[in-house]
């Protein structure tokens, strides 16, 4: 059965996403590396489609926030470095250890802990050691207990069959200039962490940029970045000093027709229309990960025109109103962000919509919305 269109579907163009990945390449210098950050599904655009997309032009280096979504990587048969930035219980550790997927590390005691459930495997355990800075999170305490931590930090690379691969961080980033002398804050207190530890013997590479970061302070960038939003074209575009492009539409197809008088009620609440109007119903709602705040305002494209959703969001289905529409059809294809001929409406726009971000909007879309990938 051919049912990639037959509702709504996430368009993702795997050239985009690999012109982005150059353009961010070309940004760093060439002993600067840069890890893909493909969690929660590559921000809802499907992990293992974009790992390999950015494989093929030169990417070699994976992030992910839990195990699972590492081991879908190797099971999809990627053999590159994955490191997996949220913690594992103990029992998952032997499962890392034998894929060789690197684990985070917050203290010497977790250390510890993996290092005791990794004891049954006879491969290394790898870890990166983890210093907060600011998000009080996970990490070494940097601004309470510098040196304790820099202690423990040593530690945890003369523990035995325990690889570090790692110091990493990371860094809330604020929002605007006035805000930034946190960010610069945040980056000594990691700075002066990895340089102790450097001065104690103890050597790996060290990080602590995402796509803010990469983009604000070039002299964060260090061994490696890691970048996510920046490569799917979803990051602020507050931290633009590049522009790279979104990666992703979302389109759906008018399934019903239907005129309606002056003075009709449509969907809950309900919404009056104020004057006959034609609405067309599409198989799109908040089932689907539309945010609800979307109802009676949210654009649409549809034969490169720019109408509205009318009334709110239901789970499976919303309306739209096709009145200045006329040629509008059952089967037509309707754009709730992306680009209709000449027309756009961009991913930005619509988080704007209910105060959101593009990073929220893309990750939210639900599991029925059919992935079609274009090379």
């Amino acid at each position: 059965m051919e049912y990639e269109k037959n509702r709504t579907y996430l368009e993702v163009n795997l050239s985009t996403l690999q012109e982005n990945y150059r353009q961010i390449r070309h940004l760093l210098s060439p002993h600067t590396d840069l890890m893909a950050v493909v969690k929660a599904d590559a921000y809802g655009l499907g992990a293992v489609a974009v790992t390999k997309a950015l494989l093929a032009c030169g990417c070699n280096q994976f992030a992910t926030a839990t195990l699972e979504e590492a081991m879908e990587l190797r099971d999809a048969g990627v053999t590159s470095p994955l490191f997996v930035l949220g913690p594992v219980y103990e029992f998952q550790v032997p499962l890392a250890v034998k894929h060789n997927i690197m684990l985070s590390v917050s203290s010497l005691a977790m250390a510890k802990a993996y290092q005791k459930a990794a004891s049954a495997v006879s491969q290394p355990l790898l870890v990166q050691i983890a210093a907060d800075v600011g998000m009080s999170r996970f990490g070494l305490p940097l601004e309470t207990a510098m040196a304790q931590s820099v202690e423990e930090a040593c530690q945890i690379f003369s523990l035995p069959n325990v690889q570090v691969r790692g110091l990493y961080t990371h860094m809330t980033v604020m929002s605007h200039p006035t805000e930034r002398e946190f960010d610069l804050h945040q980056l000594h207190l990691f700075e002066t962490f990895t340089q102790d530890v450097y001065a104690r013997g103890m050597f790996a590479p060290r990080h602590c940029a995402c796509s803010g970061m990469t983009l604000l302070y070039p002299q964060s960038h260090f061994d490696l970045v890691r970048i996510s939003a920046l490569l799917f074209g979803v990051q602020d575009p507050l931290y633009q000093s590049i522009q790279t492009q979104e990666v992703a539409s979302l389109r759906s197809r008018i399934v019903f027709l239907k005129d309606v008088p002056r003075g009709a009620t449509v969907g809950y609440g309900p919404h009056v229309t104020r004057r006959a109007t034609r609405l067309a119903v599409i198989p799109a709602g908040f089932g689907d990960g539309l945010h609800r705040r979307l109802s009676h305002q949210a654009p649409v494209l549809l034969h490169g025109k720019r109408t509205k959703i009318f009334g709110k969001l239901c789970m499976d289905f919303s309306m739209i109103d096709v009145t200045d529409i006329p040629e509008a059809s059952v089967g037509d294809t309707v754009t709730l962000f992306g680009k209709d001929g000449d027309a756009q409406i961009s991913i930005f726009e619509y988080a704007a919509l209910y105060d959101g971000t593009a990073c929220e909007v893309i990750t939210s879309l639900g599991k029925r919305i059919n992935r079609i990938y274009f090379p």
